[in-house]
């Protein structure tokens, strides 16, 4: 895992998110969280903090159901401008 991407990862378990996965291609982050109630705004601060908002291209949060899983996940995915 690259450093933003561990630093995303950080930041979101920091504030009591349970991150069950963070993965990226090519430029695509994807942050999928354990908790279909996140607040989306506060998700978008917290990815801010980390990465400048100048580079975060499309920013989403959505809610998904993941196969194999019981629960829905709040995702954030955005492009990241490096």
């Amino acid at each position: 895992m690259s450093g933003v991407d561990a630093d995303l990862r950080d930041a979101f378990e920091s504030e009591g998110y349970d991150v069950a996965d963070v993965t990226r291609n090519r430029r695509q982050l994807r942050i999928e969280i354990l908790d279909d109630e996140a607040s989306a705004e506060q998700l978008r601060a917290i990815t801010h903090e980390v990465v400048d908002e100048a580079d975060v291209l499309g920013l989403d949060v959505s809610t998904e159901s993941t196969e194999g899983r019981d629960a829905m996940t709040t995702v954030v995915s955005f492009r990241y401008r490096s």
